[in-house]
């Protein structure tokens, strides 16, 4: 008996599998989801088995050196495979990083499944007859949520310094309302008596730049779509690529916005430097404006001198269809210029006012078209989208996950569809993106 393993460790050998031969004593013991002990380059790794075969490829490959009496299921190893595959990690690199193997290994489906999105505004009302963590981006945030929830629960821990000790104490101890950093997400064991909160849910701190910035959010609705459990998300606005139930908003938003309106952005610039000729202030802004006599650009929206924002053209819509992700952004602008007393200026060729678009009530109808065409085309929750292109044409024949060519100028354009949905191959998914690793393939967010 053979299997071909991935390695547990922050390994150079992204997407690769390596073989082993099974000593005759562990051939009734493991299986696919194995955790095993084996020899790699004069040193012992643990590895997972990801396939099983009578027959190998490699002739006399060394022999596992040990199992160590763990074998994950299906419902666990799908978990795996599916983050592994929306960031192109491998199993491996994800048990090392992030999935805490002995916890992973105890979670079963649970009974409940309940998912909410609840904006921060609304984020005051508890179920005291349950426990309640709260998971947070940022140990700064997780100070300023406790100070917050204080008025409506007695909490019991909060993560003061993010490591790992903190949770072999908190494992100990039976506590009922706590506040974690998110990386601690998987170190937990998720249950039917608790509810589970991921504050500031669009807060760009729960990405990990070292796992191609693995988004922990995402990894909440994924884990929730395979086990349940009773998530709830708190922003200003949910992210509709890795939301797909019902929404109905209802906001009474109010910003104080400077308009600027013109034939023209530059129309606009004179506008503005008409009125304020005499002023000089520091801005922030993602667009490339010349800076103007009296108005100069900062790097950082951060910076301490920043006294204001400044948007170009805003919109809400990618192709005529909402775009989640431009309100979540546009969102962070209004509502940081709101928390710092920094004022926001609009400049923009066609008249548009940004609260009555935010507070319209045909918010929920332009959700649920998002939405709907997401799970139509992806990307979606379960629908992943990437793309790349090539300065020559490819064989692709025969690969279902790869469309294309498009000719794009000189290049050519494709895009990898992978429909979690369905039935998928994950080792195949794995020797394509190894296969493409001299391209730089970019994970697609917008419809």
């Amino acid at each position: 008996m053979y299997v071909d393993v991935e390695l547990i460790s922050n390994n150079t050998y992204q997407n690769s599998t390596f073989t082993y031969q099974v000593p005759g004593k562990l051939k009734d013991k493991i299986n696919v989801g194995s955790i095993v002990i084996v020899p790699f380059r004069n040193r012992e790794y643990k590895a997972i088995i990801v396939s099983t075969s009578n027959e190998s490829l490699i002739e006399n490959p060394k022999q596992i050196k040990n199992f160590l009496d763990v074998t994950l299921n299906k419902n666990q190893i799908k978990y795996l495979e599916q983050l592994a595959i929306s960031y192109r990690l491998n199993i491996g690199i994800l048990l090392y990083n992030f999935v805490d193997i002995s916890t992973l290994k105890k979670q079963n489906v649970l009974n409940q499944r309940q998912i909410n999105n609840i904006l921060i505004k609304d984020f005051n009302v508890f179920d005291n007859k349950k426990n309640n963590v709260f998971f947070v981006p940022s140990l700064k945030i997780g100070r300023e949520l406790s100070n917050y929830l204080s008025d409506y629960l007695n909490i019991d821990f909060y993560q003061r310094y993010g490591g790992k000790e903190e949770i072999d104490l908190l494992k100990n101890n039976k506590l009922k309302n706590i506040i974690l950093l998110n990386t601690n997400l998987d170190r937990l064991l998720i249950d039917d008596k608790t509810n589970y909160y991921f504050y500031d849910s669009n807060n760009a701190a729960w990405k990990l730049p070292k796992l191609n910035n693995f988004n922990v959010v995402e990894a909440a609705y994924i884990k929730n779509k395979i086990f349940g459990g009773n998530f709830s998300f708190i922003n200003y606005f949910p992210n509709l690529e890795f939301h797909n139930e019902k929404v109905e908003i209802k906001n009474d938003l109010s910003y104080e916005i400077e308009y600027f309106y013109g034939n023209s952005v530059q129309d606009c610039i004179d506008l503005y430097s008409i009125k304020h000729k005499d002023e000089h202030k520091l801005f922030y802004s993602t667009n490339k404006i010349p800076e103007l006599k009296g108005l100069t650009f900062a790097e950082k929206l951060t910076e301490k001198e920043v006294e204001g924002i400044l948007i170009v053209n805003p919109t809400l819509l990618t192709n005529n269809i909402l775009n989640s992700y431009k309100v979540i952004y546009l969102l962070s602008l209004l509502n940081y210029s709101q928390k710092n007393n920094v004022n926001i200026v609009v400049f923009s060729t066609t008249e548009i006012d940004i609260n009555k678009v935010l507070n319209s009530k045909n918010m929920s109808k332009w959700i649920l078209k998002e939405q709907n065409t997401r799970l139509k085309f992806g990307p979606s929750l379960l629908n992943k989208v990437f793309t790349f292109n090539t300065s020559k044409k490819i064989n692709v024949q025969n690969n279902e996950y790869i469309r294309g060519p498009i000719e794009l100028n000189d290049d050519f354009l494709y895009e990898i569809n992978i429909d979690l949905n369905k039935s998928y191959d994950y080792l195949k998914i794995m020797k394509m993106f190894k296969n493409l690793k001299d391209y730089e393939i970019s994970r697609a967010r917008f419809i």
